[in-house]
């Protein structure tokens, strides 16, 4: 492993550890929320793309945007919403991955930036929920781990 990528997971580790718990994204963000029952996050990452696929700068599938922030749901990406911006939609494209590991049910999923700000992913679940509360409702870790 090179003294670069030690540096950056090093980086990310410490930006996971410092970073506040936040109960909604900024003004002008949109954030994805995503809980695993086994609590493992290293190496997940989410892709993300514009309508008609144009990936964000700096996100390659090998590259994938690492976690914004963990919080007690787990981690969360935020990304500006003006990315999402064309014409009359704010179509929010995105894969969450571990390599060729794909979330949910391993579908390109997508979701209208202006009308959710925020949206909440549970591993092994197909479903995008838009609130926390709900994402939570019908869920169980201790059931997934039996």
């Amino acid at each position: 492993m090179s003294l670069r990528t030690t540096f950056l997971k090093a980086i990310a580790v410490i930006a996971l550890i410092i970073t506040p718990a936040l109960s909604a994204p900024p003004e002008g963000k949109i954030q994805i929320n995503y809980h695993r029952c086994d609590g493992k996050y290293e190496r997940w990452g989410v892709h993300l793309w514009k309508s008609p696929n144009m990936p964000l700068p700096d996100i390659e599938w090998p590259n994938p945007m690492m976690p914004t922030g963990k919080t007690d749901f787990g981690v969360f990406w935020q990304v500006d919403l003006e990315e999402f911006n064309t014409g009359s939609k704010s179509q929010v494209n995105y894969i969450i991955h571990k390599g060729d590991i794909k979330e949910q049910g391993a579908k390109d999923m997508a979701f209208d930036g202006r009308a959710h700000k925020e949206i909440w992913v549970i591993n092994g679940d197909r479903t995008i929920y838009f609130s926390k509360e709900e994402a939570l409702k019908d869920h169980d870790c201790t059931k997934d781990k039996k």
